[in-house]
């Protein structure tokens, strides 16, 4: 994240009320709750460092990389991920079929036949806006959160700019091969 998103975050924090309520504690399965296990994961999977712009990407499609990849964390959900819990790279945003709850998360790559492939840019903002897909159906659980509390709220160029970026990767199916 950069310096000033992250100084943007604490001080929209700071400008909110107080709120007291009981922090619920973590309910993690087993083996999850060992903080010692983190170690080698970190080291297997985990890779630090800043958001690198793409040379041969212009400034809408970068900025539309780091809100997806990085504030907006999209593959958290919409990748899958391996028996360890981190993500398949190699299929970023086709689509999960375990995802949170449970329940499956849709591909976001443009293809054409299980991800946005058939969408328009003007379908994909507006979806980012108000959660109606296409087909008219809308947004729920999940998603219909991230568009009313994040999506919904961003301006009209940043959410341009993550239509840009998803119709610019490359159009992967939901099952890879094997799968």
């Amino acid at each position: 994240m950069k310096r000033a998103d992250a100084g943007a975050i604490y001080a929209y924090l700071q400008s909110l009320e107080p709120v007291t309520r009981a922090v619920a504690p973590h309910e993690l399965r087993f083996p999850y709750g060992f903080r010692v296990l983190l170690w080698p994961w970190r080291w297997l999977y985990f890779e630090a460092g800043a958001y690198e712009p793409d040379p041969q990407r212009g400034e809408r499609w970068n900025r539309g990389a780091y809100l997806v990849r990085h504030l907006g964390h999209c593959g958290e959900c919409h990748t899958p991920r391996n028996w360890m819990g981190a993500k398949i790279e190699a299929r970023h945003l086709a689509g999960n079929p375990d995802g949170p709850e449970g329940n499956s998360v849709p591909n976001i790559t443009p293809h054409p036949e299980d991800g946005i492939g058939e969408w328009s840019r003007v379908d994909l903002t507006f979806f980012l806006e108000t959660g109606f897909q296409p087909d008219g159906d809308v947004a729920g659980g999940g998603m219909g959160a991230v568009v009313s509390d994040s999506t919904g709220r961003l301006t009209a160029a940043d959410r341009e700019a993550i239509a840009e970026y998803l119709m610019g990767l490359e159009p992967l199916p939901s099952k890879a091969g094997g799968e």
